[in-house]
């Protein structure tokens, strides 16, 4: 079949699609393109094509992703590499590469909360310029500026609907879409497997030009009309990969693996404190309840919860029902969570792309998110995605949830290194404001009352006194102070 160079191809799946033996065209991408990169982590990342635009050399993109890969693996190979100009992300992640060349000014970095990320690209691909939301309000996404940055990022157009502030984000269009699926007919169309849906049904959506790589191509006619993800008009080529790592980046097993094969060790140690304020987060849940879990304390809460509750937890990567972690065999590249953890679906969960993961969380469809933070203020402000000038992790899905109007309950540590978490003011940029409906740390328990964080309960080993030491604003203690002791 003749492949027409991709240089001059404009988007022809809706005439054909070309079934491609070699990625060429992936190496006829011109220099300074705008490339969006399905996956999330390293779950559903078309790896075969970023290894052939590596091998290609191309400079000077701009890629679109959830986030940058790892030091050593997906798009981290193309930063190494010295492609990538620009980089617009929710997340930097554990990519030190990435954040090293951010504060050496070699790479523009631009980072876009993760659900206004996905909703511009599947309002690109519904042919949407521009649309309002509420995630990012009172942030430096709606007033713009930077601490110290070469070009600074512009404030967002505001208006009010029914009388609450909301900001108009632009939706995202690329010249190329580079994306990975499981199975594809010869039509184009697609089905995805697991969490690996993410940013991959978003992004095929909004690019002039689709390779989509995928595990096998069958003929049309092989699955059902209703088992199709994405409709192959939206797709010009297509690529059967093979030698697939599916590489799970924190690959964690049901504790009942670690008792019994003493020779694989958990990822990080065991610490008591963060248990502790775990376990006491586990007495906030109610059976049914649907909740978002963070990464980091927030994922330590379901093995405290109370075995009798049914408990839906949703991730942002694209899921609702994730299960315990994984016994021995049980893992999945295909299946991970926001952490990047493997995990494990409940009988009767669903998988879903990215912008339905948030449509869920803006909508306020969930009962509760927990998160962690580095800073809170009596008001429930929070700060939890940047330290300027040190540390860059991204703001990731936590300005979506905190804005969704659902309960944010935080967890953390009182104190970090001796320095106190709980603050006048923020001193790192905000996640967002008046936010916080409740923190519980390993010394206190404090609840949003008449739109303050008031002390509620302190642990039975330690004081009023030392909370207060501990605390950065003036404390509201209640009348009926509480102790306790998990």
């Amino acid at each position: 079949m003749y492949i027409k160079p991709i240089s001059s191809l404009t988007h022809i799946g809706r005439y054909y699609v070309h079934i491609i033996k070699d990625l060429n065209v992936i190496k006829q991408i011109p220099a300074g393109s705008t490339v969006l990169v399905g996956g999330f982590g390293l779950c559903g990342i078309p790896e075969c094509s970023i290894n052939a635009l590596k091998e290609a050399g191309t400079k000077n993109l701009t890629v679109v992703s959830n986030n940058c890969g790892t030091t050593d693996l997906g798009l981290g190979l193309l930063l190494n590499n010295g492609q990538l100009k620009r980089v617009i992300a929710s997340y930097a992640g554990e990519n030190h590469n990435l954040a090293k060349q951010y504060f050496d000014g070699t790479l523009e970095l631009e980072l876009v909360p993760q659900g206004t990320l996905a909703e511009k690209l599947r309002a690109a691909g519904a042919g949407i310029p521009a649309f309002y939301t509420h995630t990012g309000t009172d942030t430096v996404v709606e007033k713009g500026g930077g601490d110290g940055v070469e070009i600074e990022s512009k404030p967002k157009p505001v208006e009010y609907f029914n009388g609450k502030k909301y900001i108009r984000e632009d939706s995202i269009w690329g010249d190329y879409a580079i994306i990975k699926a499981n199975m594809a007919d010869t039509n184009g169309n697609l089905k995805f497997v697991g969490t690996a849906r993410n940013f991959n049904q978003d992004m095929v959506k909004a690019a002039k030009v689709v390779i989509a790589e995928v595990d096998t191509i069958v003929p049309v006619g092989s699955f059902g009309f209703d088992e199709a993800h994405i409709n192959g008009i939206y797709v010009d080529y297509l690529y059967q990969g093979n030698n697939y790592l599916k590489t799970v980046e924190r690959l964690v097993y049901d504790q009942s693996v670690y008792d019994k094969h003493k020779d694989i060790k958990p990822q990080g140690k065991l610490n008591q404190t963060r248990n502790r304020i775990a376990k006491r987060a586990a007495q906030e849940f109610k059976d049914g309840m649907y909740v978002n879990l963070g990464i980091g304390i927030p994922t330590l809460i379901p093995a405290f919860l109370d075995k009798s509750m049914t408990i839906h937890f949703h991730t942002e990567i694209g899921a609702i029902g994730v299960g315990p972690y994984p016994k021995l065999g049980q893992e999945l590249g295909d299946l991970q969570n926001a952490g990047k953890e493997s995990c494990t679906l409940n009988p009767g969960a669903t998988t879903f792309e990215s912008s339905e993961s948030f449509g869920i969380i803006r909508g306020g469809h969930l009962d509760m998110t927990v998160l962690g933070a580095m800073q809170i203020t009596k008001q429930g402000d929070i700060a939890n995605w940047v330290i300027p000038g040190k540390m860059v992790k991204g703001m990731g899905g936590a300005m979506d949830l905190v804005a969704s109007g659902s309960k944010v309950l935080v967890v953390m540590e009182h104190t970090a290194k001796g320095e106190v978490k709980f603050v006048k003011d923020l001193q790192y940029p905000a996640t967002g404001m008046n936010k916080v409906s409740q923190v519980i740390t390993d010394k206190a328990v404090l609840v949003k009352r008449d739109g303050q964080l008031v002390l509620t309960e302190i642990a039975s080993d330690t004081t009023l006194e030392w909370v207060r030491a501990n605390t950065g604003f003036e404390l509201t203690v209640a009348d009926d102070l509480k102790f306790f002791k998990v």
